[in-house]
């Protein structure tokens, strides 16, 4: 137990930085909620349960949600792709613990991805188009519009966000973003070398 400990502190404030800086979310989420799962196995123990059992509850109304949307995308003939997400483990840990809240109050626990298959020069436009689809269709909290395509991250992280209440007074995350884009938010900048 006490190796686990060194090496999950270790990789917290060594790796999963790296990783990171490195634009390999996927890989910096897996980091974090491993070291997480030695460091508070108590916390990790209670955000996976939860986790758990509302995941029928979650699954059902992305699909709901999602109903109006892809039928507008598939009307307009947009190429895409759904994706969900879960907040990592350790993501929603930290979240609890800045905004002060429990599980319950952390309200991007998940988030839906429409990926596009579109050219490169209508990549700016083809999002845009989407997110106007999205924020016709639900109310934005204007407060939560993240525009990472006009202006990139640093990383090269390409993502267009923003989150919608639904009529029954659920938050949902949207991220709009291209097939490329996705794939570098995946795999870091060199995933488009190989």
């Amino acid at each position: 137990p006490l190796k686990q400990q060194k090496k999950a502190t270790e990789t917290l404030i060594l790796y999963a930085p790296i990783a990171h800086q490195l634009g390999l979310y996927r890989l910096k989420s897996e980091l974090e909620d491993l070291s997480l799962r030695y460091t508070n196995p108590e916390a990790y123990r209670l955000i996976t349960n939860k986790l758990k059992s509302t995941a029928n509850d979650r699954s059902k109304l992305i699909k709901e949600f999602l109903k109006p949307i892809e039928a507008e995308l598939t009307k307009r003939r947009f190429k895409y792709y759904v994706k969900s997400r879960t907040k990592s483990v350790y993501s929603i840990r930290t979240k609890t613990q800045k905004q002060q809240v429990d599980f319950v109050g952390v309200y991007d626990v998940f988030a839906t991805r429409i990926i596009l298959d579109t050219a490169l020069d209508k990549e700016k436009d083809t999002c845009w188009e989407v997110f106007s689809i999205i924020t016709s269709s639900y109310k934005q909290n204007t407060e939560r519009t993240r525009d990472w395509i006009t202006v990139p991250k640093a990383n090269g992280y390409e993502s267009l966000h923003t989150t919608v209440d639904t009529p029954d007074g659920k938050t949902i995350e949207v991220q709009i973003r291209t097939a490329r884009m996705d794939e570098i938010a995946e795999k870091g900048v060199a995933a488009h070398w190989r």
